[in-house]
Parts: C-alpha cells; structure tokens; sequence
C-alpha cells in the first residue's frame, strides 16, 4: 500500500508529522519522483522563472528551485502546518523575499493567486475527486510548463485505493487516494494547450511534466488566465 499522498490534505496532517517529513527532507533530500520533477524542470530553464508550488508541503519543490535559479516561489497547501514549517525552512535559509506561502484549497484561492511560468502538483492530485477543478485552475495559471506526479494506473494501485477508502471509512479519517485516468489529465491539460513528456515512473508513481505550444503560449504570455479555471478549456477564438 502506498505512503500517503503527502499533499497536505486539511485536517489530516498535523505539525508533528509536518517536522517529521522536513527532518527526513534535510537528512536524506527529495525522494525519488520528486527530486525526477525537479531535475526535469531545471533541465527545462529555472532561471529567473516563478513557481506555483501546488501541495507543497514541507517545500522542498520550493527550496529546491530557489536555490536553482527561481525568481519566486508562491506555494499552496490545505494543511496550515505544512505552510508554517516551509516558511520557516524558506525564511532560514535566506529566501524569504524570493517565496510566498498561503494556507488553503488552491481552487478557491485561485482567483487571488497570480500566474506562473510554471506550475507544479506532486502527489495532489491523487487527494482531490475534482480533477477537472484542480487540473483547470493549475493550468490557467500555468504560462510554460505544468509538472505532475501521480499514480500510475495499475491494478496494484487500484486496490489500494479500494483499501484506503474503506480504511478511511472505518478509522472516519478523511485522507482518500483517488486513481483518475491518465486520458482524463492528458484531455484536461491538452485542451488548455499543453502536451505530455514522460519523465520518469516507478512502481507506484508517474512523473510527467505538461509543456505548452508554442501556438499557446502567446496566449498566457501576458499573465492572464488562458483557461477556464472550471474546465481547463480554452476560449474560443475571438471570445
């Protein structure tokens, strides 16, 4: 059975296990999958970028690109812990001018949230059952380039889900595991003018990152939402 998703899920993770996952982080750096994400994004061009961090937990995503060259980091998490130990973690080690951490739901916040270069979801989208929300909100404030890691749809994963859920249930802890479709998160993120590169895969986890066309990029180029936060589509021509 999978680790937990580690995207903060409100009232699931406490300040504990927030410290925890950080003293893990600065013993031993990102795992595998995210440290896949990051490595793919610089490769991709950091340097002066901004960040949208959504699920950042502890920050690792967060200190890891500022200290490659990120010009700002805005992180979201649904876990108020998760926020404080980050900040604090940002703020000692010198970055605090270059990050911005806010405590929430990223859909509901996003209206408030400006646009970035590049977006990033580890492990969020398996703790959310509106896919089309989500993934429609991140891609409209996605200007270049839109980085996923999530489960790879394989039995093993689905049972899992199945077993999470009923655990859930029994123990009324809220945390779920949902297993969405591949197609679904290629459909959303392709009608808002991204495609695929497969980064990496493990057992249990995929890492992608989402690029935008070029024929979509001068759309967001000016930092104005180029999707519909709702559905991920883009306007029609001349709308």
């Amino acid at each position: 059975m999978p680790d937990d998703c580690g995207c903060g899920a409100p009232n699931t993770f406490s300040s504990k296990e927030a410290k925890g996952d950080l003293e893990r982080y600065l013993e031993d750096g990102a795992d595998g999958t995210t440290r896949s994400l990051i490595d793919a994004i610089v490769g991709e061009g950091i340097e002066s970028a901004s960040v949208l961090d959504i699920g950042g937990g502890i920050g690792a995503i967060a200190l890891e690109l500022l200290a490659a060259g990120a010009a700002h980091v805005t992180s979201v998490d649904a876990t108020e812990s998760y926020v404080d130990v980050a900040r604090a973690e940002i703020e000692r080690r010198g970055y605090g001018d270059r990050a911005t951490g806010r405590f929430g739901d990223f859909v509901e916040l996003a209206p408030e949230i400006e646009p970035a270069d590049i977006v990033t979801l580890d492990r969020v989208v398996c703790c959310d059952p509106d896919l089309v929300g989500l993934l429609g909100a991140a891609a409209g404030h996605a200007r270049r380039i839109v980085g996923l890691v999530y489960p790879r749809e394989w039995w093993w994963n689905r049972i899992a889900a199945r077993a999470l859920g009923v655990w859930g249930w029994i123990t009324r802890d809220p945390t779920r595991w949902y297993l969405h479709q591949v197609r679904d998160i290629d459909g959303i993120l392709g009608r808002a003018g991204f495609r695929r590169r497969d980064i990496d895969r493990t057992l249990i986890w995929q890492v992608a990152l989402y690029v935008r066309e070029p024929a979509s990029a001068g759309r967001a180029s000016d930092g104005q939402v180029s999707a519909d936060p709702r559905t991920g589509r883009l306007p029609r021509p001349g709308a």
